[in-house]
Order: C-alpha cells, then sequence, then structure tokens
C-alpha cells in the first residue's frame, strides 16, 4: 500500500514537471527571450541589405506548382543578428498588391548573423492569386532580432 502511494506520488510530481516545462510562461528558450527587436522599418533596413530577389518554380510531390521567393540578406550593423522577417507584396499587371505576407528570412534557431555576412533565403507558396504579375515580389525587411 506504501508502495503504491509512493509510485502514484511519483508519478504525479514528474506529470507537474513535465507540465509547468511546456506550459510555464515564457516557454521559449533563454536565447530567444534576450533578443532584442527593431521593428522600426527604417532602422531595419538600415542593419540589414536585401539583394537579388528572384523566383523560382518548383512542384510539390502531388505536382502542385510552387513558387520559390528567393533574396540574400546581409548584415551592414555592427551587432550579430539573430533573426529577420521580411515583408513580400506581390503585385498584379496592374501595378496594384493582390497578396501580402511577411516571411522570416532569418531564424534565431540558427548560429548569429555576424557583421558583414550574408545569408540566402527562400520562402516556398502555393497558392499566389491568378492575378499575380509573375514578377519578384517587393519586399522590405520589417523586423530585426539581435
Amino acid at each position: 500500500m506504501l508502495r503504491t502511494a509512493l509510485i502514484v506520488g511519483a508519478v504525479a510530481v514528474v506529470f507537474a514537471l513535465l507540465g509547468y516545462w511546456m506550459f510555464a510562461p515564457g516557454g521559449n528558450s533563454a536565447q530567444n527571450r534576450n533578443i532584442t527587436e527593431v521593428t522600426d522599418p527604417a532602422a531595419a533596413q538600415a542593419m540589414v541589405q536585401l539583394s537579388n530577389p528572384d523566383v523560382a518554380t518548383s512542384e510539390n510531390y502531388v505536382g502542385n506548382k510552387i513558387r520559390l521567393i528567393r533574396g540574400l540578406v546581409k548584415n551592414t550593423s555592427d551587432k550579430a543578428i539573430r533573426s529577420i522577417e521580411v515583408k513580400m507584396q506581390f503585385t498584379g499587371f496592374d501595378g496594384k498588391i493582390v497578396q501580402e505576407a511577411v516571411h522570416p528570412a532569418y531564424e534565431s534557431k540558427q548560429r548569429p548573423l555576424e557583421p558583414g555576412a550574408e545569408h540566402p533565403f527562400e520562402v516556398a507558396f502555393e497558392d499566389l492569386p491568378r492575378t499575380w504579375n509573375y514578377r519578384a515580389p517587393l519586399m522590405q525587411v520589417v523586423k530585426v532580432g539581435y
């Protein structure tokens, strides 16, 4: 009887610790909590240079077309950068924006991007509007974390 109570108690403690670990506030790693974010577009663009926008076509495993939007980000700041987010605006044949999205170009799970270093990025899109003009989207750095 005592042995059963000890086992049940130990299992309860393990589940409590596991629950706390999974659902604790700020459950991200210590690295992510220490990132300073720059969200002012002008300041973010001063820290990162965006170049070589390109569109490539691929197919997924069921044969649907996928558009791969590629580019190159360069750290032009004096700090090691941990994350970069880029806003992409797809335009139609009339020049109006038909779709807009923000995607990571560099993520904090990667090694920091040192000053002067470059990193190629690629974002896959499956369902772009038919009115899209098939050109590289307008891209703008909107968030930088260091």
